[in-house]
């Protein structure tokens, strides 16, 4: 089966298939085990693409298709980045994984001004949203590599940018 699938705006292929295992007997497909492949264009029966592995390169093998989408959606959203990003005030609940566990460089500015005061390089972390629809993101907490923590309001924000 494969479904594509799209992950802070870049659209992937997901293959899920079979565990398939030599035995006496010829190759046999189990019916309780699967593997991933992704592919950043259209698989053809040839070439699904690159094998999901875990962060020690070990192929993994997954117990349902359910599983292993959204094991593999849920591990890209940290990884991958978008094509370009949106104006921090633009950011909604639903698209906050584009910027959420990525090093990124934060301009920061004072919220009635469009000046730039600092850039912070780090990861965001966490991200606490308004307790009012559409639940927008109001304040991040953004940690950099020397473990220093910023708490930062959303307008305070004035870009993200690529480390």
């Amino acid at each position: 089966m494969t479904e594509e699938i799209i992950i802070n705006r870049n659209t992937l292929f997901l293959t899920i298939d079979n565990v398939r295992i030599e035995t006496q007997n010829g190759i046999e497909e189990k019916d309780d085990q699967y593997v991933a492949f992704l592919k950043g264009s259209e698989p053809n029966s040839l070439n699904f693409g690159e094998q999901v592995k875990d962060s020690d390169g070990e192929n993994i093998v997954f117990y349902s298709p359910q599983q292993a989408k959204d094991y593999i959606v849920a591990e890209l959203k940290k990884s991958i980045y978008p094509p370009d990003f949106l104006n921090p005030i633009r950011y909604t609940k639903e698209n906050l994984s584009e910027i959420m566990h990525k090093k990124l460089f934060f301009d920061i500015g004072q919220v009635n001004s469009a000046d730039i005061e600092e850039t912070f390089e780090g990861t965001m972390i966490e991200c606490f949203l308004a307790a009012n629809p559409p639940n927008l993101p109001v304040q991040a907490k953004i940690i950099n590599s020397n473990r220093q923590e910023l708490n930062v309001d959303f307008f305070s924000l004035k870009r993200i940018r690529r480390t």
